[in-house]
């Protein structure tokens, strides 16, 4: 079995996969990180670690299983060679919370306690809290609603618990509820949830469902003194309505870690907009995170051997 490694995802990590060519016989494993490299390396390959574009796809006819490193896969129903074939394709659902998790505070507290406004006149050596100690926001007993309540939807309910918030949640799916969340109620219900959540935290993948999820008419459904964070995936939430929506006050801040374009285009209406805390898709990142993303992809190798069922297989078509 040739395994290819081709995404830097948990590249500081590949050695704890050394062991396996003890348990595994006759398992070959290429890193290749060069993209003018990658397309000869996967040629032979039965397995592919990483984010494979439609050409590499292309460029290895004896591919059998793709193994994310990402926990979002909506690129997989852009390959029709991935989706109307019998490869299959792992995510690494359950690596990202903690720091998915931990990011979301980052930027919800950035918000609530003026943090861009005091770094700004930190820079200009300015002890001034004129504007800012009165408005300043606490989220004990704030409403939290969470938008997908998966693996990572959790894990920030949990953080969210530890801060005594109420809790809200709506996913596409039949969830159970948990310690946290009394009820996960329908998608059909987001306008519901936009109505009673202080804080909106967008945790959905990017589907054709999901797609301009969050538009004007549902911005216009939150409350003026609503944050909404979005951690997930850039295109739920259209951008240009939010933009508008920070511009006429209508919503108290937001934050992004994603945008539907990456880079976000320096025309962006988002750049300027008030209240508005953007970081560049940062919320996955940890050292820590990687290496669970190796450890799945290390527990999979090992199923896929023995002919086991994998882990966090995912559904091709939907996306997740």
């Amino acid at each position: 079995m040739k395994l290819v490694l081709a995404g830097a995802e948990g590249e500081a990590h590949f050695g704890i996969l050394d062991d396996l060519k003890a348990e595994i016989p006759g398992l070959e494993i290429a890193v290749e990180l060069d993209p003018a490299k990658v397309m000869a390396a996967v040629a032979e390959a039965e397995v592919v670690y990483g984010l494979p574009s439609a050409a590499l796809v292309k460029a290895a006819p004896r591919l059998r299983w793709i193994q994310s490193s990402a926990a979002g896969v909506e690129y997989i129903a852009r390959i029709p060679e991935v989706v109307e074939s019998d490869i299959v394709v792992t995510n690494t659902r359950g690596a990202h919370g903690p720091s998915i998790g931990e990011h979301t505070f980052a930027l919800l507290f950035a918000l609530t306690r003026h943090l861009p406004q005091c770094l700004e006149r930190q820079r200009e050596r300015r002890w001034d809290r004129t504007g800012l100690y009165r408005s300043a926001r606490e989220m004990k007993d704030a409403t939290m609603g969470i938008v997908g309540y998966g693996a990572i939807g959790r894990a920030i309910a949990r953080r969210a618990a530890a801060f005594e918030m109420e809790l809200l949640a709506v996913d596409a799916e039949a969830v159970d509820p948990d310690e946290h969340v009394a009820e996960v109620w329908p998608v059909s219900r987001l306008g519901d949830l936009l109505e009673r959540a202080t804080v909106v935290v967008v945790t959905a993948p990017l589907t054709p469902e999901t797609h301009h999820m969050i538009d004007a008419a549902m911005l216009a459904r939150m409350r003026p003194d609503a944050y909404l964070i979005v951690v997930s995936r850039g295109g739920i939430v259209e951008e240009g309505a939010l933009a508008a929506a920070l511009h006429e006050g209508r919503l108290a801040g937001a934050a992004i870690d994603v945008a539907e374009q990456e880079p976000l285009p320096p025309e962006s209406p988002l750049w300027d907009a008030p209240n508005l805390v953007i970081t560049p898709h940062l919320a996955g990142a940890s050292t820590e995170k990687e290496r669970r993303c190796v450890e799945i992809l290390k527990a999979n190798l090992l199923r896929f051997h023995r002919g086991e069922p994998l882990l966090n297989e995912v559904d091709k078509r939907r996306g997740y």
